[in-house]
């Protein structure tokens, strides 16, 4: 009880009262982005409206906002947070608010409160129940988000287990504001990192909701395998290893987890120099592999052929681990295993080096609505957007 409530006055001190003070009020728009985080990507398509953000990270605190709340009751029962979120939405007056963080239970309840706005969330990132969302969600919980922006229909289908509105699956709105080029392949074979600095505390990785903790070595044992793996099979087949990085650093401790893994071994550490590079390190590759990563998923919706190394329930138990969760397949297929095994690692990579990148699309396309869409140029989340608010009744300013 004492540790939970020295944890709710951090949050209230980290959240409202250390942060820069802002004296302005802010202002109205008819759309609001919840949480400044991803609000470039989002921001990116609002051009032509007029956008709010409402900071939650420590980035400001509103104190015109922040001393209305706190005249509340609510504020002072165990809802300061709350209270200022709700205060700064009368405030802004939007007519959609829309969020890039899918996973912040706290937005899937704002329509509870504020029925006549439309609330929307873009999915940013695969998700999962170890460390993520889908591990504290409960069916009893009454959420609504009028419109849920996934990657695929089956994510969406979890989703609406939990909160009521419509699924739409638009795939990754970064995806696939980059269009697949047609450049020269190298022969290289890609391997996407999810690479985490290791924490201090214990090399604990995250608590879950049920009290498991689940360790930094457990969580990264499926790339040591499958790293060891590529590291042999590259040598055997002369081909060239990339790796894709997670940073931008050139040296590091993300550098040294693949040096240490690849000895004796042709490869090439490929830092992200942008928030796009990624999409082109995959265009220029002849294959990707990939354990459970976002990108891994991607690459897959922008048709080249990916090796999915489904392994992490080797060391976590966990079902959300398998490959197309929470969709329900095969524990193996054709470009996909969740064995922690290297005679299935060597079927699926070399089914895939037979495939013509047109036998390919004609493999992965009954998939592709399940798992990750791709919809070039964002056709749908514009549209509904237009829907929503259109841009002729819009007054644009520089928020």
């Amino acid at each position: 009880m004492l540790s939970h409530l020295k944890s709710r006055l951090k949050q209230l001190y980290v959240s409202l009262i250390a942060p820069p003070w802002c004296w302005k009020i802010p202002e109205k728009s008819e759309i609001l982005i919840y949480d400044a985080a991803g609000s470039a990507d989002l921001a990116y398509f609002l051009s032509g409206h007029s956008v709010a953000i409402f900071p939650k990270r420590g980035e400001a605190v509103y104190i015109f906002i922040l001393v209305r709340a706190a005249f509340r009751l609510a504020f002072w029962q165990g809802a300061p947070l709350q209270s200022y979120l709700d205060y700064f939405i009368r405030a802004v007056d939007p007519k959609v608010i829309i969020t890039f963080i899918d996973n912040d239970k706290n937005f899937y309840s704002i329509s509870n409160r504020f029925p006549d706005i439309k609330t929307i969330f873009v999915q940013n990132g695969l998700r999962s129940e170890i460390g993520d969302v889908f591990g504290s969600l409960a069916l009893l919980d009454k959420y609504h988000v009028d419109y849920m922006l996934v990657h695929g229909s089956a994510i969406g289908r979890h989703y609406q287990k939990f909160i009521s509105g419509a699924a739409i699956a638009i795939g990754s709105i970064k995806n696939n504001r980059i269009n697949p080029t047609s450049c020269s392949k190298d022969g290289a074979i890609l391997f996407i990192s999810q690479y985490h600095d290791k924490p201090a505390t214990k090399g604990i990785l995250c608590n879950e909701s049920d009290g498991t903790l689940v360790t930094w070595d457990q969580f990264f044992a499926a790339e040591a395998l499958v790293l060891q793996f590529l590291r042999d099979w590259c040598t055997e087949h002369n081909k060239f290893l990339r790796i894709c990085a997670r940073g931008c650093d050139q040296q590091g401790a993300e550098y040294d987890f693949f040096s240490t893994h690849l000895k004796g071994c042709q490869w090439e550490y490929m830092p992200r120099t942008d928030g796009y590079s990624s999409y082109k390190m995959i265009d220029s590759a002849e294959m990707v592999v990939s354990i459970d990563s976002t990108l891994g998923y991607e690459a897959m919706g922008r048709g080249k052929k990916t090796a999915c190394f489904s392994c992490r329930g080797w060391t976590l138990d966990n079902d959300a681990t398998k490959f197309g969760w929470p969709a329900k397949l095969t524990e193996n297929g054709p470009f996909w295993t969740n064995t922690a095994d290297e005679a299935e690692f060597r079927r699926v990579l070399g089914y895939l080096n037979t495939l013509s990148d047109e036998e390919w699309q004609k493999v992965w396309q009954p998939y592709s609505n399940d798992l990750m869409n791709f919809d070039a140029d964002n056709k749908r989340f514009i549209s509904l957007l237009d829907q929503l608010v259109p841009k002729s009744k819009c007054v644009s300013n520089n928020q």
